[in-house]
Parts: structure tokens; C-alpha cells; sequence
């Protein structure tokens, strides 16, 4: 049985790998470069000189989530903390990263399959065949960091990034800045969204916590990347070993240049394993100095929410 299963879940893996890069191909020949242009065309150059500006902080989840209205119950008890103690923060949390069109995976054709993968993982006994939704979302990851196809994929996000932001008061050209707070894959995913928020004038930095990113050129258009880690997580480490980029052998690549402009800030931040009770949204489990884990993280990003913002960086002319 269990040689059966494996047997299933690799085959599968394969498909998932082979297609991932179609979804957001097709929707950009089917309707994305119309979209995009409609949707960035509408940008206004005018500042609001009468208005009070505000931060806006955006939440991208890892690659367990089913949709950007799917959080687990951690994520939005730790999200309400963030926001009660930064009344001035605007939170967005409402944008799925691995899909271009912002359609969580209970929305698809496929629903069927998702929904009971869903109710399989909320089982008391271990089965590993609903890993399978973290495999799905693992290879949209894999497409965002692919040069090849994740420009296409990043622009689709990073509409919908824009258009929620609108929705929650984010007025074109009046310079706010934008922290993209990606836990685990949605740092990547944050990446390459950023890199077109900047180039429409939209000041973005990220907080990237437990994040698996690679070196993605939205590096170079970041005003400050913050990398929070916990001592027991482990799986962090595979965006220092999967992406040539973030070798110490690649000085010249977004990385390496960003660490040399010092715009990179690496922290553990205590005992946090990657995912689970004992992660960094985790209510129970506590750190050396009696506070849990979720109100470790949240200090930790309150307190670079309450530092001035970081000047974004120039981008080149032309």
C-alpha cells in the first residue's frame, strides 16, 4: 500500500511539474495582456497632497493554503494581533500567491479533488496524500523563480496584489509603502509580484518569515528585505541551496548586490520550527523568554513596521 501511494504521489508530482507553467501562459494568451493593460492603464501619476498616508502590509501565505480567503485559524489570529497593534497598518489578506487570477483551488473545475485532499489533511491519522496541495502550490514556486515563465506569472499576481490593495484604500501614485510579508513560498511569490509594484511607482519591501525564496531580480527593486527564521527550522535553507544566486560564489547576482547595499537583514528569531504548532504562528509553544511564538513574530514585524520606511530603490532610466 504504501509503495502504491508513493508510487501515485511521484507520478503525479511529475504531471504537476510538467503543467505548472501552463496555467498562467494560457491566461495571459487568453486574456492576461489585455488585463494588465487595462489594469495598469488606469494608473494615475497624481499624489494626495490632502490625505494621510498609510503603510499597507500584504500577506502571502505558504504553500499549504487552498485560497486567499482559505487561512488557517493561526494565520488569522496572528494577522488580527499585527493589526491591533499597528491601527495605522492597513492589512491585506486576501490575495491567493499561486494563481494569477486570484481563484483559490475550492473555485476550480478540480474542487472536488482539493476539497477532499482538504478534509483528508484535517484527519486525526497521518496520510500523506494531501501533501499533494502543498506540492501544487511547491511547483507554482518553482515556475515564479523559472526566468523563463515566472515574468508572466508575477505580473498576474502582482495585479491582484494592486487591485486588493486598491480595495483596501491604496490610492494610485500617492507613494505609500508596501510591506509583502510572505511566509514560506509566498516570499517568492512576493518577489516577483514586487518587482512589478515597483515598476508602476509602488515602494514595496519585504518581511520574508520562514521564507524559501531564490534570486529573483524583484531583489533589485526592493527597498529592504527582512529574512526572519526560527533556529529549528530547517526548510528555510532550501532557498540558499536550491538557487545558485544566493551562493556566496555569486557576488554580482540580485542577491549578492543587495546584501552589499545592505538591504538585506537576516535574523533568527527564536525556536520556531517551519510549519505546525511549533511555527512561527504557533499560540502554545514559547520562546526562552516566556512570550509564544506568535507574538514573537508579530514584535518582531511590528517592529520594522514602526521604523521609518526604507527609501526604495532608483530604477534605472529607460
Amino acid at each position: 500500500m504504501i509503495v502504491w501511494i508513493l508510487g501515485t504521489l511521484a507520478v503525479v508530482a511529475l504531471v504537476f511539474v510538467l503543467l505548472s507553467p501552463l496555467e498562467s501562459l494560457s491566461w495571459w494568451a487568453d486574456r492576461g495582456e489585455r488585463e494588465v493593460r487595462q489594469t495598469f492603464e488606469l494608473l494615475s501619476s497624481d499624489s494626495r497632497d490632502t490625505v494621510d498616508s498609510h503603510r499597507f502590509l500584504v500577506y502571502l501565505s505558504g504553500v499549504g493554503v487552498l485560497g486567499g480567503d482559505e487561512l488557517s485559524g493561526r494565520e488569522l489570529s496572528w494577522l488580527e494581533s499585527v493589526d491591533a497593534e499597528l491601527p495605522d497598518v492597513r492589512v491585506v489578506a486576501d490575495v491567493f500567491p499561486y494563481s494569477v487570477d486570484n481563484r483559490g483551488l475550492l473555485q476550480r473545475a478540480t474542487v472536488w479533488l482539493w476539497g477532499f485532499l482538504d478534509r483528508v489533511r484535517r484527519r486525526k491519522y497521518a496520510n500523506p496524500v494531501h501533501f499533494l496541495i502543498n506540492l501544487r502550490n511547491i511547483t507554482q514556486v518553482l515556475v515564479s523563480s523559472d526566468p523563463r515563465y515566472g515574468p508572466t506569472q508575477s505580473i498576474g499576481l502582482a495585479q491582484e496584489i494592486w487591485r486588493s490593495l486598491q480595495r483596501h484604500g491604496y490610492v494610485p501614485g500617492s507613494g505609500d509603502p508596501v510591506y509583502l510579508v510572505g511566509f514560506s513560498g509566498g516570499a517568492q511569490m512576493a518577489l516577483g509580484a514586487g518587482w512589478f509594484l515597483r515598476g508602476i511607482g509602488v515602494p514595496v519591501s519585504l518581511i520574508s518569515i520562514g521564507g524559501i525564496f531564490g534570486d529573483d531580480p524583484g531583489l533589485d527593486r526592493m527597498g529592504h528585505v527582512w529574512h526572519l527564521t526560527g533556529s529549528k527550522d530547517k526548510m528555510h535553507y532550501l532557498g540558499d541551496i536550491a538557487f545558485p544566486g544566493r551562493w556566496p560564489t555569486a557576488p554580482l547576482s540580485s542577491w549578492g548586490r543587495a546584501k552589499r547595499d545592505g538591504r538585506i537583514t537576516a535574523k533568527v528569531i527564536g525556536p520556531m520550527q517551519h510549519d505546525g504548532a511549533k511555527a512561527y504562528f504557533g499560540r502554545r509553544a514559547v520562546g526562552p523568554d516566556g512570550r509564544n511564538h506568535a507574538d514573537i513574530t508579530r514584535d518582531e514585524v511590528v517592529a520594522i513596521l514602526r521604523e521609518p520606511a526604507p527609501a526604495a530603490p532608483t530604477l534605472p532610466a529607460g
